[in-house]
């Protein structure tokens, strides 16, 4: 099948899954902000057959706004934080926690919509789209009660060395929420409401994919939260990150993204020694694949580790050690896997959708041709194979050193592979690559496995045996060595991430127990 034939018509995509439109004119900075300005238009980086040529249907139209819009959210949140003693921040952890809570319960009925626009915006599979959103609202619900949880724990008194004393959980101040395109609901607000919650205001720049869910949001933010404790803004974050970023008010940085963007808006701020950060960068998750490997999970789990939303996903195998012993066998039976993923329409039953925007489809063929030019092989039948953001899966054999595809993240739809005969050999490529998110480790051998699985860990935040690379389950820390992120989130650890620990005692001299007794 060619993939020409994939396209469609939009006659011909069921009415179910039709792309929403919307053209929004408002932002969020102390209340809804109407933008008279102009507008950047959205299209889909699904292509369907229009005429004679393909094109990419435009789903609506978003505010582009400047440095003076960024300037408005800025003073909005640190007008709401007030050093502390704004509205927000002054609440109880209970009275946020009941805040949250409905403004969750306001979000359900708007499931299909935020689906939707994730499958047109990004490509993802409908299914995926709608697991995404299900995921994010139950990591909210899950982020109330270890809030909860986590208060109580801390506030209890502590009688230590003569002194009585208890933990507080403090906001920080304003948090700058960055999130990525290719999971634009959950990694943004999987950030900011833990952020809220401890009592922070947050700035919320809306992805560049995936910006148009976000204005389903705005009347429910406005609703819910006092003015000025969220705050969102659309547009181009290269004009508007690096002046909130300069002003030196942002104190802490959610960011999940590249580090070479990250590094660029951190050397901005005028006070970098304090500013919080909590970031999520790259990653180049290798999976070791050891003669006694078992092979029907092997090879199910790299499958999904490495084609699960195109590859485009941090968590993403984006590498294959292969021990020589089973390297023929293993490359055939992927052979098959890869062949079989075609690439289709996200509402069909599909593995491998349009990537997320022209621009990367072509960055992608661009680090193909480099590594075969270096002597790679394409495995797979029409592996690589494009037509605008269509990509049929490569399976790439014959991977050196000398090849981009080596160092750097892919970021989509082609797994490298590379054999070795010691397992000293996979463990040198962990042990020396720029970044250090995770890795898999496949073998039955409990002895081989925790020789190479206690090795791995030095290098890497996460260790996966004979299973894929992941983020959840969400209690699990999610951090990564290197290049791979600064800081840890999960439930507890983000909740921690944007508050500060702050300790009120007393020395326990008779006079001052009866007054702690009576205190708070």
């Amino acid at each position: 099948m060619t993939l020409e034939s994939r396209l469609v018509s939009f006659e011909q995509i069921p009415p179910a899954f039709r792309p929403p439109v919307v053209e929004c004119r408002h932002y969020l900075a102390g209340g809804q902000r109407q933008w008279n300005g102009p507008l950047r238009p959205i299209f889909s980086p699904v292509p369907l057959r229009a005429g004679e040529l393909p094109e990419y249907p435009c789903l609506g139209a978003l505010p582009d706004l400047d440095e003076q819009q960024a300037e408005e959210a800025l003073a909005a949140a640190l007008g709401a934080f007030d050093r502390g003693d704004g509205v927000w921040p002054s609440r109880s952890l209970e009275q946020r926690a009941d805040t949250v809570r409905a403004f969750i319960d306001a979000l359900r009925p708007l499931r299909d919509r935020i689906a939707s626009h994730i499958m047109w915006e990004v490509g993802k599979v409908h299914a995926e789209a709608c697991n995404e959103f299900d995921r994010t609202l139950e990591y909210a619900l899950e982020t109330i009660d270890a809030a909860l949880a986590l208060d109580k724990r801390e506030r209890r008194d502590t009688s230590l060395q003569q002194v009585v004393g208890r933990v507080d959980l403090l906001p920080i101040g304003v948090v700058l929420c960055v999130g990525p395109y290719n999971y634009p609901f959950y990694e943004t607000l999987t950030n900011a409401i833990p952020a809220l919650l401890m009592g922070n205001s947050v700035i919320v720049k809306a992805p560049p994919h995936g910006g148009l869910l976000y204005t389903h949001l705005l009347p429910l933010l406005e609703t819910f939260f006092p003015t000025g404790a969220v705050n969102l803004l659309f547009g181009d974050g290269k004009r508007l990150l690096p002046p909130l970023m300069a002003s030196g008010a942002v104190d802490v940085f959610a960011f999940i993204g590249g580090s070479d963007t990250a590094d660029a808006l951190i050397a901005v701020h005028p006070a970098p020694h304090r500013l919080h950060k909590v970031l999520g960068l790259e990653a180049k998750n290798a999976a070791i694949v050891l003669p006694d490997a078992p092979m029907d999970i092997t090879v199910e789990e790299c499958v999904k580790g490495a084609l699960a939303f195109n590859g485009q996903r941090c968590a993403a195998i984006k590498m294959l050690l292969l021990h020589e012993d089973i390297a023929r066998e293993f490359v055939a039976r992927l052979r098959e896997e890869f062949c079989s993923a075609e690439p289709g329409m996200p509402w069909e039953d599909v593995r491998c959708t349009p990537l997320s925007s022209p621009e990367h489809a072509e960055w992608l063929e661009e680090l193909l041709a480099d590594a075969l030019r270096h002597g790679a092989v394409i495995e797979n039948d029409g592996g690589g194979e494009r037509l605008l953001t269509l990509m049929r899966p490569a399976l790439l054999s014959g991977v050196t050193e000398a090849m981009r595809v080596h160092d750097e993240e892919q970021f989509g739809p082609i797994l490298p592979i590379m054999t070795f005969r010691e397992e000293q050999e996979a463990l040198e490529y962990i042990k020396h690559a720029r970044y250090g998110q995770q890795c898999s480790v496949f073998g039955s051998s409990p002895e081989q496995l925790t020789r190479v699985v206690t090795a791995a860990a030095r290098c890497v935040g996460r260790v996966n045996i004979n299973g894929k690379c992941q983020r959840g389950p969400d209690h699990f820390p999610f951090t990564g060595k290197r290049d791979s992120a600064l800081g840890t989130v999960s439930i507890e650890e983000a909740l921690r991430r944007f508050c500060i620990s702050t300790v009120i005692a007393t020395p326990e001299y008779p006079a001052n127990t009866r007054i702690w007794s009576q205190l708070f």
